[in-house]
Parts: structure tokens; sequence; C-alpha cells
């Protein structure tokens, strides 16, 4: 860090200058003298060191001749060096049992940045707490993604208390926040784009966004009727559309559709029960058979209900339950699963429940990395096992508790901390417990499903070997290349995290043919939309079955502040099937000063 301080009209003399740094960082040095002529400018070189992670602040005391005293205040925030880890253990605690969680497991996280997440319950597939931590800090903002943040937010006081959750902002408000910013994103016809309003129109992910405003509606929160009622006709339209064409538009997101109608009491019943008796097999989704029966409960058809239920169950998988990309319902067998227990719980179709239930459980076993979709329909799928709840009993830390545990604690209020839980009851339990922070260490160089490369190179072309030392001011172009091993569909998310003294130069991607005065790079990949944070430049890509393309996107930084710094890894991932992604290593890096 320079701090230059210039003697503009005071007088000439010997001056203090104090450094009182709060928070998560200090300097180097805190006392200096300065003898300063007049219109003297002198500048002091110091160390700026990020001793933890969060705001800190820098004041500068300047105190001289003739009584003068001056003082600037500085606002800085420091952050992890790398992206957030997250892991996730389960284990039996028998009758008479007891489990001591302490901060050591937070060992490897960096202080401040990690939360531990409790789920204590007859059954270990949906841990909630740990699932509204990862949807409540995902960090990107797809309609799809900003539904699933809000729409369990609905039903958490149903599951645990929100005091016990830790979350970064109160449950009204991330709802309200969420019905505003979708809102923002639907087009005159009422349709609600993926990205923004100019987004093309997705039958399915349309459902899932009014879906979310109706059950926020039914909980009194406000959503303006205007564009509720245009939501709606939306649905009616498409479908009306399907039924025209002889049922060859997206079935699947029809079924939807007209669950969401008939949850508002305007389906067209005729239409609900063609589906289910002459068009059921064409809804090839577990999730869509259940949402229609779902609907048909809703309107009093139980006997329908229940044979379109058993239905789904029969293709829901019983062994093949890994994830599997390119659906374009953002679905899995662990989505499927979750949704027809939620929605089967709401009709009150208990065997549906039991079932879908059981293998939500082991479809949760062989899926380590979960997406927004999956995360979200477990959360509402969490009321199903309430009444199975009613016979647990533990104690924590001495204190007797009735039914599910659910519990966040921010890796701060652990310090120096134990919770003792007890199986009071009179059958095993499972407690699964949720880790997330940003890593020590950096996550070594990863490549499942992708490959991909980060090259630095000059405004001319010229590769730069090693960028693990570069000038203040200089400016150099960011090559990213992804090549994915697996030639199936995906909604792709690039991402490249900046060490802290890099900037992006100028907010333009170099993509497809606009490569302007870059010509040498050569062909750049299309991109979907694109961000450029302090932190991180960010593009998503959707591929299709079959694409052999590789992604190519370059973007140009500049060194600007002197210092050394991680250099964190450029990632890609599969939104929804996030066990697909590459890293690349990360490292470190120093900006030298620019010679004066």
């Amino acid at each position: 860090m320079r701090l230059d301080v210039t003697n503009v009209e005071a007088t000439a003399g010997d001056y203090q200058v104090d450094l009182v740094t709060e928070g998560a960082a200090e300097v180097s040095a805190s006392s200096h003298k300065l003898n300063l002529a007049a219109n003297a400018r002198r500048g002091l070189t110091l160390d700026l060191i990020g001793k933890g992670v969060g705001p800190a602040s820098l004041s500068v005391r300047i105190s001289g001749p003739d009584g003068l005293s001056i003082e600037r205040k500085y606002t800085l925030l420091t952050r992890p060096a790398f992206p957030a880890i997250e892991r996730r253990t389960v284990r039996e605690l028998a009758r008479g049992e007891s489990i001591v969680i302490d901060s050591n497991l937070l060992a490897d996280v960096v202080p401040g940045t990690g939360a531990l997440s409790i789920t204590v319950s007859p059954q270990n597939g949906i841990d909630v707490p740990s699932l509204l931590v990862a949807l409540d800090r995902y960090p990107y903002g797809c309609s799809e993604q900003i539904t699933s943040r809000a729409l369990p937010l609905l039903y958490v006081n149903e599951l645990a208390q929100e005091n016990q959750l830790a979350l970064d902002k109160s449950i009204d408000e991330r709802i309200k926040e969420a019905i505003t910013r979708v809102l923002a994103r639907q087009n005159s016809e009422g349709a609600f784009g993926l990205w923004s309003s100019s987004s093309a129109a997705d039958t399915w992910l349309h459902a899932y966004v009014t879906d979310f405003l109706t059950r926020a509606r039914e909980k009194g929160f406000s959503v303006p009727e205007a564009q509720f009622k245009l939501a709606l006709n939306k649905l009616r339209n498409a479908v009306q559309l399907g039924s025209n064409r002889g049922g060859d538009q997206n079935t699947e997101a029809i079924a939807y559709a007209l669950y969401v109608l008939a949850r508002n009491g305007v389906a067209p019943v005729g239409d609900l029960r063609y589906l289910a008796d002459a068009k059921l097999e064409d809804l090839v989704t577990p999730l869509s058979r259940g949402q229609l029966a779902a609907a048909l409960s809703l309107h009093g058809d139980k006997l329908r209900a229940e044979k379109v239920f058993n239905a789904a169950l029969e293709v829901l998988p019983r062994d093949e339950l890994a994830p599997v990309a390119g659906r374009d319902d953002y679905g899995s067998p662990l989505r499927d699963a979750a949704g027809i227990v939620a929605v089967a719980t709401e009709a009150g179709v208990e065997n549906t429940v039991r079932v879908a239930l059981t293998r939500l459980q082991l479809a949760r076993a062989v899926t380590p990395h979960t997406s927004t979709q999956e995360n979200a329909w477990m959360v509402l799928a969490a009321r199903a096992f309430a009444r199975e709840a009613q016979r647990v009993s533990l104690s924590i830390d001495g204190t007797e508790h009735k039914g599910n545990y659910f519990r966040t604690i921010r890796s701060t209020d652990l310090q120096g901390k134990t919770i003792r839980i007890a199986n009071n009851g009179d059958r095993p339990v499972q407690v699964v417990i949720g880790i997330r922070g940003a890593p020590v260490d950096a996550e070594p160089a990863a490549e499942k499903g992708f490959k991909i490369s980060r090259t630095y190179r000059m405004l001319d072309g010229t590769p730069i070997a090693d960028v693990t030392k570069v000038t203040q001011n200089e400016r150099m172009v960011v090559v990213l290349r992804a090549v994915p091993t697996e030639l199936v569909a995906g909604r792709l998310l690039l991402v490249d995290f900046l060490p802290a003294g890099f900037e992006i130069d100028n907010p333009r991607l170099v993509a497809g043919g606009k490569t302007g005065n870059l010509k040498w790079l050569g062909q750049m990949s299309e991109t979907g939309p694109s961000e450029f944070r302090d932190d991180r430049f960010v593009a998503a890509f959707d591929r299709r079955d079959g694409d052999k393309n590789p992604i190519a996107v370059a973007y140009i930084v500049r060194a600007v502040s002197p210092g050394k710094y991680a250099h964190p890894p450029a990632m890609i991932e599969d939104m929804y099937r996030p066990d697909r992604f590459a890293r690349t290593e990360a490292g470190t890096l120093e900006v030298v000063p620019a010679s004066r």
C-alpha cells in the first residue's frame, strides 16, 4: 500500500502520521514521522496485511505544527483466497448414545468463513440447515436459482426456528427480494425469462416461478395482481397450445402448468383428465406425473390422483439414482423423488410419500454435490417426516428436546464451545453434519467431465510464461478454454476468480467474432449472460447434446495494486449436475511497483 502526504498550505515542519486498523487487516508499521517543506510531497510504502475475513478499516491520523490534526478513514473488505468447499458426514446415533460437536470440525476452514449445520432426525437424506445455507449463499442468480433460494423459506417456520439457521438475511426480507427480482424478469406476455425478461421462453421455468409466487401469496406475501394474472394467463395459453397441437409441446412442462393452475383453482379439468387417461405415457419424468396427480387431487379427483401417483413411482428409479445431464426441466432422480414427496405430502397420499422418501434417501447417498433445484425440493419434502419426528427425543447440552433438531452455527459462535447431543428416544436417529467455508489451503486441480485451462498473454498475443510476478499497470489478456469430456447438454457456468491485485480493465468480453484488435485469439465462443465483478469474471453457456466445440473466452485485466496475493482458480461446472466440473491449479503471485 502506498500513502502519499502532500503539504498544500500548512506550515513546514515535522508531522506525525499514525495508522490505526480495525477488523480483518493490519499494517506493517503504524507510526511514522515526515518532514514536509511547503508544497512538498512524501510517500510511505507499507504492507497492508489481511489477517482475517470480513470488514476492516484504516484510519490515517496526521498531526503537526500549529495544532494541525487531520483524520481520514478508509473502509476495506478482505475476502477468502479460495472458493468455499462443502463436506457432509452421516452417522447413526443409537439409543442412549451421544455425540460431541466442537470447532475442530472446522479446523481446515478459514476462521470467520465457516458454518456447521446439524440435522438430527429419523432419516439421513434431508439435512435442512445445510440445504438452506447452500441456497442462502449461492452466489449467482438466474431465475431458477432466485426462486430456489426463496421457495423453501416459505415453509421454514414449519421446520425450525429462524434464529437457529444463521441465514445471512431475514426470511421475509429474502422472500420479498426474490419476488421483486423475478417479477422484473417478466415480459409483456407474462413469461419469466431465465436471466432477463428478454430470455427465451421456457414453460417449465415459468411454471416454477409462478408456483413460487402462488405459494408466496398463500403465505400472505404481496404479489402485484396484474403481473400475477398475466403469469397465470401465460400458463393457460401454454396448456391450450399444447392441447391444440396434440401434445407435441413439452408435456412435462404442461403437467407443471396444470398443477400451478389447479393450485389457483383455475385448471381446466378436462385437460387434467385427458392427460391422465390418454397421455400419461407421454409424461416421462416422475415429477411431471406427480404434479399431474397432485393437480387431480386438488380438484377432488382422488381416484385418478392415486392412479397417477402410482404411475409416478413406477418411473422413479430404484437403482439408477445418480444425477443425469441434459434434462430440460433442471431435474434429476433426487429432485424428482423430493418433488414427489413434497406434492404427495400436501395431497395426503401417505403410501406415495413413504416409497418416494425411501428412494430420495437412496438418491441422496449417491449425489454428493447437489443443485439449487434439488436443494429447494428437498427442503419442501422435509415436511413429510414431521409426524415421524414426534418420536425423536434428544438432549442438547442437557436440555430436553422433542422432535427433529435443525441448527446452523457460524464458526465464530462455536469457537471454544462444544455441543453434546444425546439420543434419549427408543430408536436410532441419524446425525448429519454439514460443513461449509473457505478452505485454508486451495483444493487441487480437478477434471470431472471437463478439461479447463487458463493462460495469460500480452496484448499482441505473446504468451506470458510466468504470471507469478507482474508489474503494476501491466495489461494482460486472460484466455479461458474448457473442453467437455462428455458430449451432453447442460447449463454451464464458467468462473474465473481474480487475484486481489488485479481488476478487469474493460468490462467487455472478447467473444464470438468480436475480437477487435486481438485477432490472434481466433474464434471465441458466444456466451449467455456474463458478469464482470470486482472479484471474478462469470459467463453462462447452454450446451446441446453432441456439441464437440470447445468453450473459449477472453477478457483483459490490469495489475493495479502492488503486493503479494493468492491466485484463485478458474472453474467450470454444470449448474444442474454439479458433479460435472473442472478447476485449474491455484497459486500465488506478486504485483511489483511500477518504476517511478
